[in-house]
């Protein structure tokens, strides 16, 4: 079986292409990627990853001439190339249209030429907008920001091929966790990094915002699992989560590894916007561990 994967060097992307390689069914997994976030983690280190065999295709996502080439082939496509920023900015509108709406167009297009048999959206939990209550797969979509936008027109994109092609869209929480491709700018990950090599860390507003998280092994772990699909989930639009805690309750489990983590809050009398999404059930086959157990595997990535 040979797997694409959209998006294979960055944060998520790299974590997945790991995971991807432990599956013996995979024969080759292709990276298209056009490296614009810079990290190389992907390309370096001692080991082979597993023996599998890795392609990379440097290409852009809205490149259609060279993503019907990289398709030829292909079994599976995990889409994850996407513009995306933390925490939830609205900088560059036009960016977010054009890669995640307009790219997941080109794909589509090329996938709906080609053999592929699964399609897999990695979407986001931002295409619900912000809610005080918790929310599900079923839920009403109301985005509003650009990037929640566009993963919406992103998810419309995909399911234009879905009578073709055995799709998935996968609406994931808030990653965090140690990744070849590392993101620092998202939550958790920033509090770690500063409460490591700072004794430092700042919150937006009073914190009681409540945001839904998952590790970065748990989203390659069930993404992963799409390959083979042995427990026949059917295609249709998935939420994967794992924990919803507010920024506070995640400031307090940093700080019981850190005790003498210095807090800082900024503009700490606004109450900021928050979102929380129940997992669906059919997304909840690995890693039963808690919070705390996950961020001191996380703790123990770093090297000094």
């Amino acid at each position: 079986m040979r797997v694409l994967v959209t998006g294979g060097a960055g944060y998520i992307g790299s974590g997945l292409v790991q995971e991807l390689a432990q599956n013996d069914a995979i024969s080759e997994i292709v990276v298209y990627d056009n490296l614009s976030r810079g990290p190389l983690g992907l390309f370096l280190g001692e080991q082979p990853l597993n023996g599998v065999r890795i392609k990379f295709i440097y290409g852009d996502i809205l490149d259609g001439r060279k993503l019907k080439q990289a398709l030829k082939n292909i079994d599976v496509v995990y889409h994850l190339a996407a513009k995306v920023t933390s925490p939830y900015a609205d900088q560059n509108p036009q960016e977010f249209e054009q890669i995640n709406h307009w790219g997941t167009a080109e794909l589509v297009r090329a996938i709906d030429q080609s053999e592929v048999k699964k399609l897999v959206y990695l979407s986001s939990i931002s295409v619900y907008g912000w809610s005080d209550t918790e929310l599900t797969e079923n839920s009403v979509l109301e985005p509003n920001t650009y990037y929640g936008i566009s993963k919406v027109r992103g998810e419309e994109q995909v399911l234009s091929v879905n009578n073709q092609v055995e799709t998935f869209i996968i609406r994931c929480g808030n990653v965090f966790g140690y990744s070849p491709s590392i993101r620092k700018d998202t939550v958790i990950n920033s509090f770690m990094f500063n409460a490591q090599y700072s004794n430092r860390i700042k919150i937006m507003g009073d914190g009681t915002q409540k945001r839904s998280f998952i590790s970065l092994q748990s989203v390659a772990e069930e993404l992963s699992a799409l390959v083979l699909n042995t427990d026949k989930i059917p295609a249709g639009k998935f939420n994967l989560v794992r924990h919803s805690s507010s920024i506070l309750e995640i400031a307090e489990l940093v700080k019981d590894m850190y005790p003498e983590l210095e807090t800082i809050f900024v503009n700490q009398h606004l109450q900021m916007r928050q979102v929380r999404v129940s997992n669906s059930a059919v997304m909840n086959h690995f890693r039963k561990q808690t919070l705390p157990e996950e961020l001191a595997q996380f703790k123990a990535m770093f090297r000094f």
